[in-house]
C-alpha cells in the first residue's frame, strides 16, 4: 500500500507529464516548479535511504555503488553525508521525503553535524526548532544558521572549527577531457578570504583599466566575464616575479625583503565585539567566518578601513562625475549587502555588479543611494527583462515590480 507522500508524488509526476511544450501563465509555471521541487526532494530522500541500506549490505562499498549509478565522487560523498544526517535527525528525513525541505537544507544540517563530530546528536537535541527554521529559510541561510548553532554548542568561539578548517585546506589540479587544466581548492576562511581578496583587487584593476594592459579578454560563450577575469588574475598573480626582492603574491619592503601579501579582507564586526567578546564569529565578505581571536590577530598587522554608511568620512556620492562605482562605494555596498540585492538571491557580493537604480544615461548619479549589487542573471532581468526595482530609504528593503 502506497504511503500518503508517495501518492502525492505520483500525482505530481502525473501532472508534470501533462505540461505542454509552451509555458502558459507565470502562476502555472510556479506551480509546476513547486511540483518539480517536491518530486526531486522525494527522490533525494529515497536515494539517501538506499545509501543507508547499502551500508548494511555485505561486501558492498556504498561509494562505489553510487559511482556506478552515475554520481560523481563529490556527489556520492554528499549523498552519504546526507544519509548520515537523516539517521541522526530522522525528522529531517521525513520532511525531505514530504517536500517540506530540500536536499540542500539537509546538506546544511550535515555540515553543522560534521563540526560537532562525536557530539552531533546534541545539535538537534538542543535546538528543537531547527526543522521549523529550515522550512522558512533558504538553504544558504539555514546552512549558516545551523553552523552558528553548532559553533555555539562548542562554546570555544569557533577556534576548534577554524583549526579543523586549516588542516582541511587543500588544492588539486588535473587535466580534463578537453585538455583544460582544472584547479579545485578548499581553503580555511583566513587563507581563502585573503586569496579571494587578492583576486578581487586584481579583477577590480582590470575592470577599471578596461581590460587592457596586455590582458587578453575574450571569454567564450557561456563564461561570465568576471569568472574569466578572475582566471586571468590568478595566472597574473602567480606569474609575478620571484626574484629575491619579491615574493609570489607578495610585497617588497623598504629593505627589499619579501613579506606575504596583505590582501584586503572586509569583516563585519562591531567595536564592542572586537574588544570584549570571547565567543562568536563575525561575518566576512564572501561568506566565510572567522573566530574573534583570529580577527584580533589579523588586526595587529592590518590597515583598518572603517565603513561608515551614513557618515561623511568617505565621499560615497560622486553624482555625475563618474559612471563606475568607486572602490569606497563598493566597500560601502559590501558592508550593506552580503549577496545580490534581489530578495532571496544567494549569489555573493563579489560576483555581483553595482547597478544604477536610475540609469546613469538618464541622469542617475553614481551615488550610494542609487546603487544596488546585482548578479549577472538579475542584472539581465532588469535591463533586458524589464524588472523595476525600488529600494525603501529607511530599511533598504528591495521591492521588485515584474513586467
Amino acid at each position: 500500500m502506497k504511503s500518503a507522500t508517495a501518492c502525492l508524488v505520483l500525482e505530481a509526476v502525473t501532472e508534470l507529464l501533462e505540461v505542454g511544450d509552451t509555458p502558459t501563465t507565470s502562476a502555472d509555471i510556479r506551480r509546476d516548479l513547486d511540483r518539480v521541487r517536491r518530486v526531486r526532494a522525494w527522490i533525494d530522500a529515497v536515494e539517501a535511504r538506499l545509501c543507508s541500506a547499502l551500508r548494511e549490505a555485505p561486501a558492498v562499498v556504498p561509494a562505489i555503488e553510487l559511482a556506478r549509478s552515475g554520481l560523481r565522487t563529490s556527489d556520492a560523498r554528499r549523498v552519504m553525508a546526507r544519509a548520515d544526517a537523516m539517521e541522526t535527525a530522522p525528522e529531517f528525513g521525513a520532511a525531505l521525503e514530504a517536500g517540506d525541505v530540500t536536499a540542500a537544507h539537509v546538506d546544511g544540517l550535515a555540515g553543522a553535524l560534521r563540526i560537532l563530530g562525536d557530539r552531533a546528536d546534541s545539535l538537534v537535541a538542543h535546538n528543537p526548532s531547527l526543522l521549523r527554521d529550515a522550512t522558512v529559510m533558504s538553504p544558504d541561510e539555514f546552512g549558516r544558521h545551523a553552523r552558528r548553532e553548532a559553533q555555539r554548542l562548542l562554546n570555544d568561539g569557533g577556534v576548534a572549527i577554524f583549526e579543523r578548517q586549516r588542516r582541511s585546506t587543500r588544492l588539486r589540479t588535473w587535466i580534463d577531457d578537453e585538455g583544460m587544466t582544472v584547479v579545485h581548492g578548499t581553503f580555511d576562511p583566513e587563507r581563502g578570504t585573503a586569496l579571494v581578496g587578492a583576486l578581487d583587487r586584481a579583477v577590480e584593476a582590470m575592470f577599471h583599466q578596461g581590460d587592457v594592459s596586455g590582458h587578453v579578454f575574450d571569454p567564450a560563450p557561456g563564461i561570465e566575464p568576471n569568472d574569466h577575469r578572475r582566471a586571468l588574475a590568478l595566472v597574473a598573480l602567480l606569474s609575478s616575479s620571484t626574484s629575491p626582492s619579491t615574493s609570489p603574491l607578495g610585497e617588497v619592503t623598504a629593505a627589499g625583503n619579501p613579506r606575504p601579501a596583505r590582501a584586503e579582507i572586509m569583516v563585519h564586526i562591531d567595536l564592542e565585539t572586537l574588544v570584549n567578546a570571547t565567543a562568536g564569529s563575525p561575518r566576512v565578505i564572501g561568506g566565510s567566518e572567522l573566530p574573534v581571536e583570529t580577527v584580533r590577530r589579523l588586526a595587529c598587522d592590518a590597515d583598518i578601513v572603517p565603513v561608515v554608511l551614513n557618515g561623511s568620512g568617505v565621499a560615497l556620492d560622486v553624482g555625475r562625475a563618474k559612471r563606475l562605482a568607486t572602490v569606497h562605494q563598493r566597500r560601502a555596498l559590501a558592508a550593506r549587502y552580503e549577496t545580490c540585492g534581489i530578495p532571496g538571491c544567494a549569489v555573493l557580493f563579489h560576483r555581483c555588479e553595482p547597478h544604477h537604480l536610475r540609469p546613469w544615461e538618464d541622469g542617475g548619479g553614481t551615488d550610494l543611494a542609487n546603487l544596488l549589487p546585482l548578479c549577472v542573471k538579475h542584472h539581465h532581468a532588469v535591463h533586458e527583462g524589464g524588472w523595476q526595482l525600488h529600494v525603501e530609504t529607511e530599511t533598504g528593503n528591495v521591492r521588485v515590480t515584474y513586467p
